[in-house]
């Protein structure tokens, strides 16, 4: 009989109830699976919360028309939760190419300290020669989520971007914007998120709340609208605002995905998007395949290599979004202050380091 291993993991037990179970986990190793010890592992605020609140059972269409592979699914409680995991490998399977015992490695592994990981899947070292930080690393999940906007859209150096939402993948893609040379405004009506962007190099903000951002947009691009704009929230009638926004020939990302139900006249918008010849497109990840592809100039994994190592070269900053780094033990206050608290919790990591597994 094969080896059990210990370990404890995140696990939503019913609709706002998050505890930290432990498991079992069979030593053994599949030709292309690698035994992962946790070292930290960083909440996807949209995906995992809505899973959380129970918003996520409104995607009804998204359940239809997701891609094989392509991140969490809505499940029956109890169930794993998270796909942003850091971690030492521990062993590798006898067909494992490129990773091997010692390699920190990230991967799509829940909230775990301790996982296998297919690695014919995704499974992607981080080079020891970028000496990158473990509570920095981590982030390149967020970051491989926001990058799809930047490929998605055709941006040329001095266009002028608006982002609409300053969470860690809005924030993510104003800043990799910028690093495509364009000029961006953010919008978010949350004041610390917006004190962060600034810390992250995204100085020009706009409150949307207490400031007219259409006014604001307008002076902006001496009233022609954007040239991009990027939804990072998932809210619909965010959307139909940021097509009023976006000027003629421009482009609307769809980097949120719309999850709750929302009824309005589509008529405007669509007529907007018809008569001024609006480019609207979908930026999920999970539209790139993950593998390097022959044939095929981005993939998931060759976005990973990038943001690393744009990360450990200080061109995309990562320090300011982490709020907090919590034993998992606090996997229910982590994910309330989430849902809750968002003038507070953002960059929100499990620490598994003193984590005992055996």
């Amino acid at each position: 009989m094969a080896q059990q291993l210990h370990g404890n993991r995140v696990v939503f037990t019913s609709e706002r109830q998050v505890e930290l179970e432990d498991f079992t986990l069979d030593a053994a190793l599949g030709p292309r699976e690698a035994l992962v010890r946790g070292k930290y592992s960083v909440i996807s605020p949209g995906t995992e919360g809505a899973s959380y609140t129970g918003l996520v059972q409104q995607m009804a269409t998204m359940r239809e028309h997701r891609p094989a592979g392509s991140g969490p699914r809505s499940e029956p409680y109890p169930r794993p939760t998270g796909y942003g995991h850091l971690g030492e490998v521990l062993a590798v399977g006898s067909a494992v190419e490129g990773v091997q015992a010692g390699d920190t490695v990230t991967s799509f592994a829940n909230h775990a300290s301790l996982a296998k990981v297919d690695t014919g899947h995704f499974c992607l070292p981080v080079p020891a020669a970028l000496d990158l930080d473990d509570q920095r690393a981590v982030f390149v999940r967020m970051a491989g989520v926001a990058i799809t906007a930047v490929r998605s859209a055709n941006v040329s150096p001095g266009d002028r971007v608006l982002v609409v939402g300053l969470g860690l993948v809005g924030n993510f893609a104003a800043q990799l914007f910028r690093l495509a040379g364009a000029e961006v405004l953010a919008s978010d009506p949350i004041d610390e998120r917006r004190a962060i962007a600034a810390q992250c190099g995204i100085t020009q903000t706009v409150n949307p709340v207490s400031d007219d951002l259409t006014a604001a947009v307008l002076d902006w691009t001496a009233g022609h609208g954007v040239d991009i704009a990027v939804e990072a929230i998932g809210r619909s009638e965010l959307i139909a605002e940021a097509v009023e926004l976006t000027r003629r020939h421009g482009e609307l990302i769809l980097l949120g995905s719309p999850r709750a139900h929302h009824t309005m006249n589509v008529t405007p918008m669509l007529t907007r998007i018809h008569l001024q010849g609006i480019t609207l497109r979908g930026a999920l990840e999970w539209l790139y395949p993950i593998p390097d592809t022959p044939g095929l100039k981005h993939s998931i994994t060759s976005n990973y290599r990038q943001l690393l190592e744009w990360m450990a070269s200080d061109r995309l900053i990562v320090d300011p979004l982490r709020t907090h780094v919590l034993p998992p033990a606090q996997c229910a206050a982590a994910y309330a202050g989430l849902a809750n608290r968002q003038d507070r919790y953002l960059g929100v990591l499990f620490d598994w380091t003193t984590s005992t597994s055996a």
